[in-house]
């Protein structure tokens, strides 16, 4: 089992295979998700639901006459970067669970970092080993080797 590097922002993600010493990566999945990169408006093709008369709000959600709750709205784009840090996490945790991967070492743009880190697994948070708060997704292979590097001496092979 090695280590596992995950370099993501909101709209791509690479998850590479650390060798135990500083080495080359070996590519495990590449994930995109092209619908984090929309506005919000080419995201919510629905238009929002309207109460009319007298509404009142209570516990976060609206109520209308007759007792209809209009739930607020959430953002589409924050949605869909929701959807694709589960898709995400899916790769690790299933890769944790197998005995695939021995400790994960997280590159991630924030807010992206946060939210992939929600949707692992108990057993997969308990294997991240390091996290980083970049965006290191258009990086080369070599040049996101010396990067890590710099960054405290920070390798993906090594537990630390």
């Amino acid at each position: 089992m090695k280590n596992w590097l995950v370099v993501a922002n909101a709209s791509q993600a690479r998850v590479l295979e650390a060798a135990a010493t500083a080495g080359p990566y070996q590519l495990l999945a590449e994930l995109a998700h092209p619908e984090s990169r929309k506005k919000g408006i080419e995201l919510d093709n629905d238009r929002p639901g309207r109460a009319e008369g007298n509404v009142h709000s209570q516990g976060g959600g609206v109520h209308a006459p007759g007792g209809g709750l209009y739930e607020p709205r959430v953002d589409a784009r924050k949605r869909e970067h929701e959807r694709f840090a589960q898709e995400v996490a899916a790769v690790l945790n299933a890769g944790v669970a197998d005995g695939r991967c021995a400790g994960l070492v997280i590159v991630a743009a924030d807010p992206f970092l946060g939210q992939l880190k929600a949707k692992l697994s108990e057993r997969a948070s308990e294997q991240v080993l390091r996290t980083l708060s970049k965006d290191y997704t258009s990086l080369s292979e070599p040049e996101l080797a010396k990067r890590l590097r710099e960054a405290s001496g920070l390798h993906a092979g090594s537990r630390r």
